[in-house]
């Protein structure tokens, strides 16, 4: 599968070569007009044929120059736009696993370029994500634990203190107080959201 990117810089390539073709073409065809020819021939000291023979040999060098150039310059791009859109994809399908909650998910970072360091931010985000997940969760937990020993103490008919809820209120206020601590996306439309 061709990734948009690299579809366009395929047609970045084939303008760059339509370019380089058509100036050979031009060239191969002006070499050849007879207006050319007849004022090489009237300056050569034998107007016969073999007087062109090294106008004739000029134009197979050029045109197979420019051969050998659209071939050289089609391979360094195909290398180049491989090299771009190759990695890009794989962190594309690894940054779609870790929206969907597979936060064990890890880039191989095989250059030390902006690639590489695109790869590199996606691993230490997806790492903070599994600190926050773990932070969440503990804090969480803990926080139904104390609301739990409450319950417990209620159903059982024993009196709470101010420091009884206290405890459980500082569980959920930590937890509150970390989530304050991003900047958060708001929603405008209902009101919603975090002030940082």
């Amino acid at each position: 599968m061709t990734g948009r990117l690299e579809f366009r810089l395929l047609n970045y390539f084939l303008l760059i070569t339509m370019a380089a073709v058509m100036i050979g073409i031009e060239f191969y065809f002006e070499m050849r007009s007879p207006a050319l020819q007849q004022g090489l021939c009237s300056a050569c000291v034998a107007p016969d044929s073999s007087g062109l023979a090294p106008l004739n040999d000029l134009r197979t060098k050029i045109v197979v120059m420019f051969g050998v150039l659209t071939l050289v310059v089609a391979i360094v791009l195909l290398m180049f736009i491989r090299n771009i859109t190759q990695p890009l994809l794989r962190m594309a399908a690894v940054a779609s696993r870790i929206n969907e909650g597979d936060l064990s998910q890890v880039v191989e970072v095989e250059t030390n370029d902006e690639i590489g360091l695109v790869g590199s931010t996606i691993n230490e985000l997806t790492s903070n994500l599994q600190e926050v997940a773990a932070f969440t969760s503990l804090t969480a937990g803990n926080a139904q634990e104390q609301l739990e020993r409450l319950r417990e103490r209620l159903t059982a008919g024993e009196a709470l203190t101010p420091e009884d809820l206290e405890v459980a209120m500082q569980e959920v206020g930590s937890l509150l107080e970390f989530v304050d601590s991003f900047t958060l996306l708001v929603n405008e439309a209902e009101g919603t959201g975090h002030d940082v």
